[in-house]
């Protein structure tokens, strides 16, 4: 069985999961702008919860994509430490940027900025 063929029953659970959370996003859409507000002023109801079937077909819905997700997703690589320190230099193991001082080349800098301002008048 080739991988392509392995992974049908992810893709499957995927695109159910895509279709059943774009119906319920519709069947919201529907539910919000089909309610009559003058209906409910009328018989004193507020209407501000979904109905049990939306929220359960969502949650169906992220249920089989994260499913699906997992069914398609490849094998996880081990990572080892000495796979990866083996591929760093000694420069960039032992950099330590924090430990760096600029405080010393302050004074040189400024002297002989003076002798060339002085030489060039």
């Amino acid at each position: 069985m080739s991988p392509k063929d392995a992974n049908w029953p992810g893709r499957f659970f995927c695109v159910t999961g895509l279709l059943l959370l774009s119906h319920s996003a519709y069947s919201t859409y529907e539910r919000t702008t089909r309610t009559d507000l003058a209906y409910l002023k009328a018989v004193d109801r507020s209407e501000t919860g979904l109905p049990l079937d939306i929220i359960i077909e969502c949650l169906v819905s992220v249920l089989f994509f994260m499913v699906g997700v997992t069914l398609v997703a490849g094998d996880l690589k081990e990572i080892l430490m000495e796979t990866e320190m083996s591929k760093q230099t000694i420069d960039k193991l032992d950099a330590r940027p924090s430990f760096i001082t600029f405080n010393h080349r302050g004074r040189k800098g400024a002297r002989a900025l003076k002798t060339l301002t002085k030489r060039n008048l």
